[in-house]
């Protein structure tokens, strides 16, 4: 019960720290432009990947749990039941935090679309331009 009691504790520990990680990455980036708060975010990939970790490491410990839930007197079970549910709460603060980040994500990522998009219109008129023909600087000396 200790060791199950403990990995629970563990992993609500985990995910308060990398709750932390991530709105100290959001408020770092609230007055930076969306090149930067992308480019942070990718910095801070490893927060995302030590995130499916955790999630997998949750299922695992809830297997356990339920296998020895029947074996378990009611006070271990209250409270192997209140720290899943703290990290429950965790786990939703989490990905609250990460929808935050995706949504800036995809707002910068439609304003680059757009910037993009007036760039090519900008190419388009260019390329339609016919120069004039032989529109060359002419010189005293040449012989066109």
């Amino acid at each position: 019960m200790n060791a199950l009691a403990s990995e629970y504790q563990d992993v609500f520990k985990q995910y308060l720290r990398l709750s932390h990680e991530l709105a100290e990455i959001m408020e770092e980036n609230q007055s930076q432009n969306d090149r930067e708060l992308i480019e942070s975010i990718l910095r801070n990939r490893d927060s995302l990947v030590r995130i499916q970790q955790m999630n997998s490491r949750i299922e695992q410990l809830t297997d356990i749990c339920n296998k020895f839930r029947s074996d378990l007197d009611l006070e271990s079970q209250k409270q192997l039941q209140n720290l899943a549910q703290a990290a429950k709460a965790q786990a939703i603060h989490l990905k609250e935090l990460c929808h935050i980040h995706a949504q800036k994500m995809q707002a910068a990522k439609d304003l680059l679309g757009r910037r993009l998009a007036e760039v090519g219109k900008g190419s388009q008129f260019l390329g339609s331009i016919k120069p004039i023909k032989n529109n060359y600087p002419k010189f005293i000396d040449s012989q066109y």
